[in-house]
């Protein structure tokens, strides 16, 4: 609601129009003007900012002002200042931004999720970043494989198998989650298939040839229909994955960005206050 009310005071004061005798107030607590014989403030609901917005916005331009929508990194900066956001936070959140792609192979058998933040994590640091994640075995070795600035990982994401590849190159971080349906065909299809197999083979020497294919046709449809919850969860399982692994890496970076923004900002405030001493 803070956040809200503030992005809301952001756009009018750049604007800088008035509605009949609106005064423009902080939501905030003790931000406002305030005294014994005014009422209570009224609070709004983010609907209703958003409502009021929108009819300012049309009403400055039934004026002939021009409105330039959206808000810039300073404002929005600043905006957080006012509501108490800390900086690291909203670094945070910008660089989780970042670009999102998702590819389906053929019948929706594999999955393919990117992501893709601004700046580079350290590669000493992605052992950070995919702890916690349960690796998949694979041949004689287990765990990530870590050659230069790729590290690729085959993971056990609670369904099936999931194939990590993470890389960070030309100021981006590249996070790429690959779901197959190798696992959940071993542990449906496969199972179907050879119940199908052994009650058609015991009942139809048993002359019960419909009976067998009866069932058979059972366990089909039953190891089918596991076959498409259990792969579309691994999917699933998939893209949670790869929007972890983007947070870890937006909050990572974010980590190593806040020693040289507060380094930056004390500076700037050195400065400053060495002008109005000077001046």
């Amino acid at each position: 609601m803070r956040i809200a009310s503030a992005i809301a005071s952001e756009c009018i004061r750049r604007q800088q129009f008035a509605v009949g005798q609106l005064e423009k107030v902080r939501a905030k607590p003790g931000r406002g003007r305030y005294n014994a014989h005014m009422p209570e403030e009224r609070m709004y609901s983010e609907q209703e900012v958003a409502a009021i917005l929108r009819r300012a916005i049309e009403l400055t331009e039934q004026e002939g002002a021009k409105y330039q929508p959206g808000v810039t990194r300073e404002e929005l900066m600043r905006v957080a200042e006012d509501v108490g956001v800390p900086l690291q936070a909203l670094e945070q959140a910008l660089l989780e931004l970042g670009e999102s792609k998702e590819a389906r192979g053929p019948l929706q058998l594999s999955a393919e999720f990117e992501r893709v933040v601004d700046g580079e994590v350290d590669p000493n640091q992605y052992d950070l970043i995919i702890e916690g994640v349960k690796p998949l075995q694979r041949g004689h070795s287990a765990g990530p494989s870590q050659v230069g600035r790729k590290l690729t990982m085959p993971a056990w994401n609670g369904v099936g198998q999931s194939q990590i590849e993470l890389t960070a190159r030309e100021g981006r971080t590249r996070i790429k989650v690959k779901s197959t349906a190798l696992f959940q065909g071993l542990m449906t299809l496969y199972p179907a298939f050879i119940g199908s197999m052994i009650a058609m083979g015991a009942l139809g020497e048993r002359g019960m040839i419909g009976l067998g294919a009866l069932l058979a046709a059972g366990f089909t449809a039953v190891g089918v229909t596991m076959f498409s919850f259990l792969t579309r969860r691994g999917h699933e399982k998939s893209r949670e994955l790869a929007d972890e692994l983007r947070d870890r890496v937006a909050r990572t970076l974010a980590q190593q960005a806040a020693p040289s923004q507060a380094a930056a900002k004390a500076q700037e405030e050195e400065q400053s206050l060495h002008q109005r001493l000077g001046g």
